[in-house]
């Protein structure tokens, strides 16, 4: 098992970009590849200083998908500006993106993050996709960035549903784990570990707490100590589970139902946070928690996260589609095989024709 942190340094303030200067300054960078999104850039335009004197940035617009073929594009302007240092402003994306492009290399890196909707401004790995948008790999690296910056009063402005997806990919931050912590024998049981499985149980109780709230606050602009603290805990304390946990508290069943997820364009306009929270369900049942999701699922429906194929946009599957989604969950190559659990297609099958039933006489 490997633990690493998050970044080498993270500052969280209304006035945190104005440290970037100072920093850019202190290594004698000159020379810096500015990427971001459109969005992004508009909304942390008001807050962002000049990157310094006598330094050349070039302006680079992220193209929306994290593909092996925007790290090549990207990288190749890095390789041709002499770029010492990448600054990526926006979600966990264009995030994942930079990280890609930087590891491996004495490029620096700075994070800057204009979404709560989940750990990447805080983990060491990417996510990477297709062009069309289906689950590719992901990769851990030996580097974390240099520097994470987070405003929240550019994040607080953000999209909601973002916020709520954030919340449910963090939630997954404890279920993932749990069974797993619970099987560990005593020998194997590091202090590494303890602080994985205590960040994962304070994200689970943050959000179950807090959540709901914050989501409120979030619609009035109201930037509140909750709501601060449940951004944070999207960002931060969730980053701080697989850092120390690694293997042990990274994913297992929810996000390899994501993956399987993405199979289907019907789910491609859903956030990855909302198809990994109706991941959180099916791996549930595939434990056989039932009183868990039933527990649950007030929680999910009053944030609108989904709980059944009608709500991922997935009605009237087919039987084959159906055992499709079991069988790309399931298959050993995906974080499924983590679950200590003998699982398989057929289990996972039946677990979401579990839920589906649950969901249909639970319905509020």
């Amino acid at each position: 098992m490997i633990s690493q942190g998050g970044p080498q340094r993270y500052i969280s303030g209304t006035e945190s970009y104005d440290q970037l200067p100072a920093f850019v300054q202190d290594l004698q960078v000159k020379r810096i590849l500015f990427l971001h999104g459109s969005k992004s850039l508009a909304a942390a335009k008001p807050y962002l200083p000049s990157f310094g004197e006598n330094v050349k940035a070039f302006d680079v617009l992220f193209n929306g998908e994290c593909t092996y073929e925007e790290i090549k594009r990207v990288k190749e302007i890095a390789v041709s500006h002499k770029i010492q240092m990448v600054v990526a402003l926006g979600g966990g994306k264009v995030l994942d993106t930079a990280k890609s492009v930087t590891t491996g290399t004495p490029i620096y890196l700075v994070l800057i993050p204009t979404l709560a909707s989940n750990c990447a401004p805080w983990s060491a790995l990417s996510v990477h996709y297709k062009e069309n948008g289906e689950h590719f790999d992901h990769k851990i690296y030996k580097e974390t960035a240099n520097l994470m910056l987070l405003n929240p009063k550019v994040i607080i402005n953000s999209p909601i549903k973002y916020f709520v997806a954030g919340i449910a990919d963090t939630l997954a931050k404890f279920y993932e784990s749990q069974l797993i912590f619970e099987e560990l024998p005593e020998e194997e049981y590091t202090v590494a570990l303890e602080i994985s499985r205590q960040m994962a149980l304070k994200c689970k109780e943050t959000l179950l707490e807090q959540a709901i709230s914050a989501v409120e606050d979030m619609k009035a602009g109201k930037l509140t100590h909750i709501w601060r603290n449940v951004a944070e805990t999207i960002i931060v304390t969730a980053g701080t589970v697989g850092g120390w946990g690694d293997m042990f508290a990274r994913s297992t069943g929810a996000h390899a139902v994501h993956d399987a997820l993405t199979l289907f364009p019907q789910t491609h306009n859903l956030l990855h946070g909302e198809k990994v929270g109706y991941g959180i369900l099916v791996q549930l049942a595939i434990e056989e928690h039932f009183a868990e999701i039933k527990k649950l699922l007030p929680f999910y429906r009053k944030l609108g996260i989904p709980t059944n194929f009608a709500d991922l946009h997935l009605d009237n599957l087919s039987e084959a589609d159906i055992n499709k989604i079991a069988e790309a969950s399931a298959d050993e190559e995906t974080t499924m095989s983590l679950i200590p659990l003998p699982i398989d297609a057929v289990r996972v099958k039946k677990a979401i024709l579990q839920l589906e039933e649950i969901t249909k006489k639970d319905k509020v």
